[in-house]
């Protein structure tokens, strides 16, 4: 699971988000944030769905542990998988799963192999570590929850699958849990992910090297060029270093069609028990207004040396070049401190889906538009719906509105909102859509208690 810089920076954003490709740092930073669990609160929905849905260790026959990341499950969706490994000092279950034929979510629990108790910030996913599903080869997609049990023994991962790379059905095929190992993620005093160096660094070097000048043409069709050029000027600045190595590095500057952009290269680099994996710039200061300027966003290309760098853009910052004496550069950087790097690879397999499939006919008329949908999905994951239109008019449903509506046997209705859109190059155009409760809350329903589903002006009624 190693990457070239590039690769991983555009991983970790697109995994996670869907973001435009030309703010790739934005949203790198806010695919870094840490996930934290929502307390679990008691539902508004009706009480009629209670015996229906509500989880409990006295009540169902799987695990209790689900209860710290949905406010609902049926037992009749949960499979036993038991999967496990230790490795090194730690041990890795996958303990229940919930499937359908190309989508699952996962009850993992990482403990310590002696049995003590572990530590509260362990993680699998930091950012020097990370957790992979494949499914013949296929990397799915991942959100992953955290929590502690409370006798501080173990700790629970709810892993959901996010997007899958296929159509084939993953039901009795080998499923391979890969893990990098154990690291907490650090912080800065105030709960920031990335942590801001203690001094900016001035750019007035940067006069000495000299700026090409590439501000007559648009930015993104001359990324390679204008990193090259800029680089090839001979700067070598450090703008951070750890015990006198060099992790960021400052190779020169350009005037852009979107102001003056940095040139940068960064390393990781472990010092004890702590890996410092990624370091940026984060603002331009104007020393003489005290005015920061925002890194906005990155784009990367490989030298002449086939090493990678990276071109940092920032909020509007229309310095000319005699400016340069004046500026100074805030940098920051990610830092994890290491509890185990001994890797986890699970194999196991699932067989039983929680949901049913549905063919469809008919039209579905929305506001001017006429969409022909083939197929509908439900488990207790979702509601899929495949369509024999193209994707554009498919998708056009997120800004329509229309979502379907379950009808359950005892009279409630389940109402469903957006939850995204896939097009694979060989299958139909499918969306996706969430039950949600009278909070806008996530329910896991049981699919065989659903009697009939309005989808905007069709009717259609499911039979057990």
């Amino acid at each position: 699971m190693k990457r070239t810089p590039e690769e991983e920076r555009i991983f970790r954003a697109l995994a996670q988000i869907k973001t435009p490709e030309a703010d790739l740092s934005a949203a790198l930073r806010r695919a870094e944030e840490p996930r934290r669990i929502r307390p679990v609160r008691p539902l508004a929905a009706a009480a009629v769905l209670c015996a229906l849905l509500t989880i409990g260790a006295a009540a169902v026959g799987f695990s209790g542990a689900w209860r710290y990341f949905v406010h609902s499950l049926p037992q009749n969706a949960v499979q036993t998988v038991g999967a496990s490994q230790t490795s090194g000092d730690y041990t890795l279950t996958v303990e229940e799963a919930v499937v359908d034929d190309s989508n699952f979510m996962l009850l993992l629990a990482l403990t310590r192999a002696d049995g003590e108790p572990i530590d509260p910030e362990a993680s699998l996913t930091t950012n020097s570590m990370d957790l992979e599903v494949t499914v013949d080869g296929h990397y799915f997609g991942r959100a992953t929850d955290y929590q502690l049990s409370p006798d501080g023994k173990t700790i629970y991962i709810c892993y959901e699958n996010t997007g899958a790379p296929t159509e084939t059905s993953i039901l009795g095929k080998p499923i391979t849990l890969t893990a990098d190992g154990v690291a907490v993620r650090l912080f800065d005093d105030d709960g920031n992910i990335r942590i801001q160096c203690d001094n900016p660094i001035s750019l007035s070097a940067l006069a000495e090297w000299g700026t090409p000048d590439f501000s007559a043409v648009p930015l993104v069709d001359h990324v390679e060029e204008i990193i090259q050029t800029a680089a090839n000027g001979g700067a070598t600045l450090p703008l951070f270093t750890v015990e006198g190595v060099p992790l960021l590095t400052l190779r020169g500057a350009a005037l852009t069609s979107e102001g003056l952009a940095l040139v940068t290269q960064d390393a990781s680099y472990v010092s004890g028990d702590l890996t410092y994996t990624r370091s940026s710039c984060e603002a331009i200061i104007d020393t003489r207004t005290g005015a920061r300027y925002l890194c906005r966003s990155g784009h990367g290309a490989a030298l002449e040396d086939g090493t990678w760098a990276f071109l940092e853009v920032f909020d509007d910052c229309p310095f000319p070049l005699e400016d340069l004496p004046y500026l100074e550069v805030e940098v920051s950087y990610t830092v994890d401190r290491i509890l185990s790097d001994q890797p986890f690879s699970l194999t196991f397999t699932v067989e039983k889906s929680s949901g049913w499939k549905l063919p469809l006919d008919g039209a579905l008329e929305l506001d001017g538009l006429t969409l022909h949908p083939a197929e509908l999905r439900l488990s207790a994951l979702d509601l899929q719906v495949y369509f024999q239109d193209e994707a554009e008019a498919a998708f056009s449903l997120y800004r329509d509105g229309t979502a379907p509506v379950l009808h359950l046997a005892n009279g409630t209705d389940i109402t469903t909102t957006w939850h995204g859109g896939r097009h694979l190059d060989s299958a139909l155009p499918m969306v996706s859509f969430q039950t949600i409760d009278a909070n806008g809350d996530r329910l896991f329903i049981d699919p065989a208690q659903v009697v009939s589903i309005t989808f905007g002006n069709l009717e259609i009624p499911v039979e057990h």
